[in-house]
């Protein structure tokens, strides 16, 4: 079992201008241009320090100019999933430095006027991880009156992506695939229940990057999800700690489950209420039977019966949009009348 013994902070430093946020499974092009372009909209930034870079504990430190900016920039990072980027109130206080506060250790690295506060673990994430994957990375600083860029042109698309916010005691690997290889054939997927999030490993960057545009903020079982591009073998880095997750949470794609043929031209569709229905027997494909097969899901608005002399079809439409990802995840490629039925998104109407 892991837990976390976070720092009990005075009232003092609750009035700090300093931020500490902690990361998991960042990109590995994160920068201090980035962190301040990010929180600028808040306040100005007076300096970024990247303090420690690896997959399960990247640390960067962010002065504000003032409190009042620190406290508008926290309450942004803190309506970000709690799991995948933590942020606290830092103050460097020279008195403690020989010391220990509470629960947190003080030390300097290769700056003496700069101490970082690193969070004791009564069982760390960071025991767990490779040694080699604990070094401290050499300090950048970006100050306020240097340019802001804009973060969407530091945030570099890779194949792998972060889906953060993932919650729902019925959800597995397996259905995170059945929703999210509608856009793209899939390598790999590590849900991690843990920590609330999930990796998932496209093919090619143009599956990723689709999925970062037209599925943010998706709602399904009891998950609000937001998605980040991280380190391209993220899912490698974290596969060897097999305390973190199930069997049934680590999947692999392969040519049999891939729901597109490389050698040709995908169309990629955004998730949609209305989904196609295929692979079904004559008997099934009406509108009395889908209606039973999905209600328990939600809501059925709609049935459009789609049969044609050889193939038989049907467009299915949910009340809401999460109700229709769930009926995704829970009925792709299951069976309807001893029959594995295909289920994806579409444009069409009903």
């Amino acid at each position: 079992m892991i837990s976390f013994s976070s720092p009990i902070l005075s009232e003092s430093w609750k009035n700090s201008n300093m931020l500490l946020l902690s990361l998991i499974a960042p990109p590995e092009n994160l920068s201090p241009e980035y962190f301040c372009s990010l929180l600028n909209q808040y306040g100005p930034v007076h300096q970024v320090k990247i303090l420690n870079k690896s997959l399960m504990d990247y640390k960067v430190l962010v002065e504000m100019e003032t409190h009042e900016a620190a406290k508008s920039a926290k309450s942004f990072l803190d309506q970000l999933s709690s799991n995948f980027i933590k942020c606290q109130y830092y103050q460097d206080e020279k008195p403690l430095l020989s010391g220990s506060y509470n629960n947190c250790s003080l030390d300097l690295i290769n700056d003496s006027t700069l101490s970082t506060q690193r969070c004791r673990h009564s069982t760390s994430l960071n025991d767990i991880v490779q040694e080699d994957d604990k070094h401290l990375s050499s300090i950048r600083s970006i100050l306020s009156s240097q340019r802001i860029i804009n973060s969407s042109s530091i945030m570099q698309p890779t194949i792998t992506l972060c889906l953060n916010g993932i919650k729902g005691k019925n959800l597995d690997a397996q259905k995170l695939y059945n929703i999210f290889s509608n856009f793209g054939n899939i390598d790999k997927i590590l849900l991690i229940k843990l920590k609330n999030f999930a990796l998932i490993k496209y093919l090619k960057e143009e599956y990723s990057i689709f999925v970062f545009q037209n599925c943010q903020k998706l709602q399904f079982f009891d998950s609000v999800v937001s998605i980040s591009f991280v380190a391209e073998d993220a899912i490698d880095q974290l596969k060897s700690l097999d305390t973190l997750y199930n069997e049934q949470d680590y999947y692999v794609g392969s040519q049999e489950t891939d729901r597109f043929n490389s050698n040709n031209k995908m169309n990629l569709l955004p998730p949609s209420q209305v989904l196609h229905i295929s692979n079904l027997k004559k008997v099934s494909s009406n509108a009395e039977t889908m209606w039973d097969a999905f209600s328990e899901f939600g809501v059925v608005e709609a049935v459009k019966v789609l049969n044609t002399q050889f193939k038989f079809m049907c467009l299915v439409k949910m009340e809401t949009l999460q109700q229709a990802l769930e009926v995704m995840a829970q009925m792709h490629n299951e069976e309807i009348d001893n029959r594995n039925v295909q289920i994806s998104f579409t444009k069409a109407k009903i």
